[in-house]
């Protein structure tokens, strides 16, 4: 039996899946002001490039940014910080 060097009973700890992570950077970046409304995000690729994941893992952190609120895409034009004065829907 191989030993895990878990104790038995103690919690396992598991991190945010990397789209959550990168979903939650983001969110801090707008929330702060650091990224205001209608300042373009960086392409799903581009975002794939600078945290080391596939396009896949960052299309799903941007589909969890619209799901927030915090952000609107444009067909063909790219996604925007939302403007909180202006929801949509």
């Amino acid at each position: 039996m191989v030993e895990l060097g878990v104790q038995q009973g103690a919690p396992l700890t598991t991190r945010p899946p990397w789209s959550r992570r990168i979903a939650d950077e983001i969110t801090d970046l707008i929330t702060s002001g650091r990224w205001r409304p209608g300042r373009q995000l960086p392409s799903t690729s581009r975002l794939a490039e600078q945290y080391g994941v596939s396009e896949a893992t960052a299309y799903r952190a941007v589909r969890e940014l619209h799901r927030r609120g915090l952000v609107v895409g444009e067909r063909g034009r790219g996604v925007y910080v939302a403007d909180p004065t202006h929801p949509i829907g």
